[in-house]
């Protein structure tokens, strides 16, 4: 229930502040006394759209503040909840401004986002303006009404075979996701194949070409290397003249003069120490030599071992090290085409598991539709001979499309919406003989609305919308028709909120609380005013919507009895 709402400097309001305590609103005013304003703050406090230009002329900003009792309303708590604005009180209060700098959004004192707002309005209330009127002429609204008429139980099976659908076709996806990826690695199997050939038959080894390149240049510089080692051996060990002789000599005469002074005792002794490493590097050197050779076939494998890993660095722009770990890489692309195979496979068996589900509660769907559709029907054209449209039919067409891209249902391939297989859409016949045709055709805006009525009417036991707003809906229709409206408005505030901005007198005159709308001009300023009525006012008000500014004792007399008449 909406319990009041604050409007500040929005369109030509300056300040208004309303306080609702009653389940049936009617607000009335001259045309073009700005009554639809009021409707609109009510909308943008539950998310509709709002831009800069609804601001008051000369003000930097506008707000709208607007506080719901949700009691029973579980809906709106697990929202709120969620959003984590929920403060355990049966009260959310609603503070949205529009700024030429920043807009702010706030829930019982959260900033929230637009959005957000969005989900938590869709639970508080439902608006019925000319526009509203006009979606029932979008066949795409018609299914969301046959399926709040059939209850708690066609909307469970319906969220659940939307959840099949949902889970369904992200199931699809995957599949021909893993499918694509299977093809593009089954394409690019043989060149995989072959790199993995040719690099499993390099055998590449990390620090392989390190080790190559150092065994490489000794191998190619062997001649001259054993000549050089020949010629220093030679040099110290077995030419006349060689440095071990001539230092063998030398250590001689230092031992014949040793024992003359200490200090010739440590020459001594460090030139046999240099004799002694003399003779080890020599016979060091030749142990060395013994181990070379010249060896050309070793030389040419390297060469050739080298020559091969350097054109396949080049063919693939890799050090070693990368092309060990690129071996690596393409044959986990091996495995992986096997193991998307297995994938594949797992997925379409649990799709062709969760089709079966599908198709068979997606079929029960339909059926209880089908059924829940000849109650509609029946109850609707009920409502629409109390609204004096006594010969109309109402039919409501249910079928499914056909794609090729759907799923099989009975034979056949049918497109998949969000909630299941049906398309749906309202046909009327207002007049014999009854060719039924779509709501489209009829001509008439008052007509339209009384279907619009007549709609609200049949699901208001179980819709669980708390408040229903209506901006003239009553358009293009008075007199007894007129009465059933107001009749039908008061039969739903039995069950919710109903909020009626109307034209008619016999609405006005509805058991309610009664707001007045009025455009004040003063000087070169113009402002909105509301005021609730009291009775006398009520009296004055239905007595100049019935004859308009000429109030007579007459008229007076009509309104009275007007107002009378709810009290029988």
């Amino acid at each position: 229930m909406l319990l009041g709402l604050l409007i500040n400097n929005l369109a030509i309001v300056k300040r208004i502040e309303l306080n609702f305590d009653s389940n049936l609103v009617v607000i009335t005013g001259e045309t073009g006394a700005g009554k639809t304003i009021i409707m609109n703050a009510i909308g943008l406090a539950c998310g509709s759209q709002g831009n800069t230009d609804m601001i008051r002329t000369g003000c930097e900003s506008a707000t709208v503040e607007a506080s719901f009792y949700i009691g029973e309303n579980t809906k709106a708590k697990q929202i709120l909840e969620s959003y984590s604005v929920y403060d355990g009180e049966d009260a959310v209060v609603i503070s949205r401004t529009l700024s030429k700098s920043r807009g702010k959004i706030l829930l019982n004192g959260h900033i929230v986002s637009i959005k957000q707002l969005q989900e938590v309005g869709k639970t508080l209330i439902d608006m019925h303006g000319q526009h509203e009127v006009q979606s029932l002429l979008d066949r795409s609204t018609h299914l969301f009404y046959l399926d709040k008429f059939g209850g708690e139980t066609l909307i469970s099976l319906k969220d659940k075979v939307s959840n099949e659908i949902s889970e369904y076709k992200e199931l699809r996806k995957r599949i021909e996701e893993l499918k694509e990826k299977d093809r593009k690695l089954k394409e690019e199997s043989d060149l995989i194949n072959y790199e993995i050939s040719e690099l499993e038959r390099a055998n590449l080894r990390d620090g392989e070409e390190e080790e190559l390149e150092q065994e490489y240049n000794l191998l190619s510089n062997m001649k001259e290397l054993l000549e050089t080692l020949e010629n220093v051996q030679s040099s110290l060990q077995e030419s006349d003249f060689s440095v071990i002789k001539l230092f063998s000599s030398v250590v001689s005469s230092l031992n014949k003069i040793s024992s003359y002074a200490p200090e010739l005792k440590k020459f001594n002794e460090r030139a046999d120490a240099i004799l002694i490493d003399l003779k080890e590097l020599s016979r060091d050197i030749g142990d060395y030599a013994s181990t070379l050779s010249l060896d050309p076939e070793r030389l040419s494998f390297v060469e050739n071992r080298l020559d091969e890993i350097g054109k396949l660095k080049f063919k693939y722009k890799k050090s070693v090290k990368e092309l060990i770990d690129y071996l690596d890489s393409l044959r986990n692309s091996v495995r992986a085409v096997y193991e998307t195979s297995d994938q594949i496979i797992a997925l379409e068996r649990e799709e062709n598991t969760l089709s079966e589900q599908l198709k068979e509660d997606a079929i029960t769907l339909s059926h209880l539709r089908e059924e829940i559709a000849k109650q509609f029907e029946e109850a609707v054209e009920a409502e629409l001979k109390d609204l004096a449209m006594e010969n109309a039919k109402f039919f409501v067409s249910i079928n499914q499309v056909e794609d090729s891209d759907g799923i099989e249902i009975e034979g056949k391939k049918v497109k998949l919406f969000s909630d299941g297989i049906d398309s749906c859409e309202f046909l009327i016949s207002p007049n014999p003989p009854h060719d039924f045709k779509p709501l489209v055709s009829i001509a008439s805006g008052g007509e339209l609305s009384r279907v619009m009525l007549a709609i609200k009417h049949v699901i208001a036991k179980v819709d669980e919308i708390p408040v229903l707003a209506f901006d003239e809906v009553d358009s293009g229709i008075g007199g007894k028709v007129g009465e059933k409206v107001a009749q039908k408005l008061y039969e739903i505030s039995q069950f919710r909120q109903v909020i009626c901005i109307t034209h008619l007198p016999q609405i006005a005159s509805l058991p309610a609380e009664h707001f007045l709308v009025e455009k004040v001009v003063e000087g070169d300023e113009t402002f909105l005013n509301v005021k609730k009525l009291n009775e006398y006012e009520r009296i004055t008000e239905i007595a100049r919507m019935i004859s308009g500014t000429n109030i007579t004792e007459t008229t007076i007399k009509q309104s009275k009895e007007l107002l009378g008449g709810w009290e029988k």
